[in-house]
């Protein structure tokens, strides 16, 4: 359901980024549970006090999954493409990308690829790319396909449905407009896109992730909280707003609310994180509804810097290499260091036992 938002919610609005940058640190020291990161990536191609890297995502390589690969967005610049140990591979300059995501096989005339599509804020478009075994990106976008939105796009993922099979792509604004286009294969064996369905969300919303099997887009409204709303796009645009994923009834959420993933279990089970951005921590939910809150954490100084003011976030939930026996966590970095030197932006890498380690009564893993 949609409400009215009350007068010290739109406050919040405009004291966010102060609160953020005053009071982040000791609002981080109240979230006890904390890990470390085994790796991070190569620092985004920017300057340092650009706020430039922002969503990952993975990419699993059928052929040999120890050669999967992390796609990351420089908001500032394009498109990255690390390996399991944070490495940058390729780089590709094609305009202001905010989120990415990844599905796979996507039929191509008999045949099928696997596509890394993202938000671009510079064409104001949804770009998709195909993605060889190597990492290389090929746009195979049949044209830009523009959003109809009256704002700056922003947000985006990807959702295969369970039911016909077909892909759709989710886009999102700073207010909170939201549309759902079906990506289909064009003559000329390109990926082009059709606008289905616009609804929205009271305030400023960004990170998303869908999960097919229980057929729901969970959405994260900055000041508020995190949204579902069922993914057909022939369902009714009627949200819920999870409890307990507001600063007003959660005191370790700090805004904003910003990237969202999903650990998968089997029969519909496993979790939904959130980022905390104002307290520097990650917010864990059941993944099944009524999403009981389990619980947050942080990722703190240890072989690597820990990660402060995070935006997007990715999780894969199933064994990489003996690094990743259970998963992966990726986190964004928004205060990059290497001791005391600071450097641009980048993305964190944890296994995903670390994680479960801070809450062995509550979260399991494959």
């Amino acid at each position: 359901m949609f409400r009215i938002i009350p007068i010290y919610i739109i406050a919040a609005l405009f004291s966010a980024c102060d609160r953020a940058s005053e009071g982040s640190e000791k609002l981080a020291e109240k979230i006890t549970k904390t890990t470390v990161a085994l790796y991070e990536t190569d620092p985004v191609a920017q300057r340092k006090s650009e706020d430039a890297a922002d969503d990952p995502a993975i990419w699993i390589n059928s052929d040999s999954i120890e050669l999967s690969k992390i796609i990351g967005t420089d908001k500032k610049g394009g498109l990255a493409v690390y390996n399991l140990k944070g490495d940058e591979l390729f780089y590709y300059p094609v305009g202001y990308m905010n989120n990415v995501d990844v599905r796979y096989n996507f039929p191509i005339n008999g045949d099928s690829v696997d596509i890394v599509a993202a938000s671009n804020r510079t064409t104001q478009s949804i770009s998709i790319y195909s993605i060889a075994q190597n990492g290389e990106l090929t746009d195979i976008s049949a044209r830009e396909i523009k959003s109809e939105m009256q704002n700056e796009v922003y947000g985006f993922c990807l959702y295969v449905s369970p039911l016909t099979n077909k892909f759709y792509a989710y886009i999102n604004s700073k207010e909170g407009e939201i549309e759902q286009w079906e990506l289909f294969v064009n003559i000329d064996s390109k990926v082009d896109a059709k606008l289905l369905r616009s609804f929205s969300i009271d305030g400023q919303v960004e990170g998303m992730v869908a999960d097919e099997e229980n057929q729901i887009v969970f959405i994260g409204e900055e000041i508020g909280g995190i949204w579902k709303f069922n993914a057909e796009p022939d369902s009714e645009p009627i949200g819920k707003l999870i409890d307990r994923s507001s600063e007003t009834n959660n005191e370790n959420i700090i805004y904003d609310i910003e990237g969202l993933a999903i650990y998968f279990l089997p029969n519909g089970e496993g979790y939904l994180l959130a980022s905390s951005q104002g307290n520097y921590s990650y917010a864990v939910y059941q993944r099944k509804a009524p999403h009981e809150y389990l619980g947050s954490f942080r990722i703190v100084d240890g072989k690597v810097d820990g990660a402060e003011e995070t935006d997007g976030i990715e999780i894969y939930s199933h064994y990489l290499n003996e690094d990743f026996q259970h998963g992966i966590f990726i986190a964004q970095d928004g205060y990059n260091k290497d001791n005391d030197n600071s450097l641009p932006q980048n993305f964190k890498l944890v296994p995903w036992e670390n994680i479960v380690q801070l809450f062995p009564d509550k979260i399991k893993m494959n």
